[in-house]
């Protein structure tokens, strides 16, 4: 999404992107959004990756932002969020790291919506990160006035949670995850 012509928002699946563009929109900002039925080299717009979201924007001269999220934390999001997650693909998923690994490589393979693809993988060196644990409050809102000088009055109402299937994770199925995502753990200092 780029906000007020001069901003992008890297956005990375189930880190609060759609609360982020409600609340910017609800507080009037210049907001150009992308539709997930619009695709560049076969992945949602919304959801590109970098360099393809400079690639897909010509290399506009934007400063970006995005929201990170704890890595086990955000693949409990997106498994519990994904329609193709039934219970029998999970747990085929956690009896070993390498039917893990195939698993997730194959979303990411095979799917157009980048959901599985770790969070480094997103931003640059210079993109700017909030972590979604700090939460949207006063700090974030000081946060996007100081780096971006974007204004933010109200908020947009939180989505009512529409998960689909629920797990539950022992250790190690924690530790296949911390494995796959491990620099996420190391650049992103989880």
């Amino acid at each position: 999404m780029i906000i007020n012509r001069k901003i992008y928002f890297a956005h990375i699946p189930r880190t609060a992107g759609r609360f982020i563009k409600n609340t910017l929109i609800k507080n009037n900002h210049d907001t150009k959004s992308y539709f997930y039925n619009t695709y560049y080299k076969e992945k949602e717009v919304p959801h590109l990756t970098y360099p393809e979201y400079e690639q897909f924007l010509n290399y506009m001269p934007l400063k970006n932002f995005a929201v990170i999220r704890e890595p086990v934390d955000r693949f409990i999001s997106m498994i519990k969020h994904n329609w193709t997650f039934n219970e029998e693909k999970i747990n085929k998923m956690f009896k070993s790291q390498e039917d893990f690994n195939q698993t997730i490589n194959g979303e990411i393979l095979e799917t157009p919506s980048n959901w599985f693809v770790p969070q480094i993988n997103f931003i640059n060196y210079d993109t700017k990160l909030w972590r979604f644990e700090d939460g949207f409050e006063t700090k974030w809102i000081e946060w996007m006035i100081n780096n971006f000088n974007i204004k933010i009055n109200k908020f947009a109402e939180k989505e009512k949670d529409y998960a689909i299937n629920n797990t539950s994770l022992n250790k190690q199925k924690i530790q296949y995850i911390k494995n796959y995502y491990y620099k996420d753990y190391k650049l992103l200092n989880y």
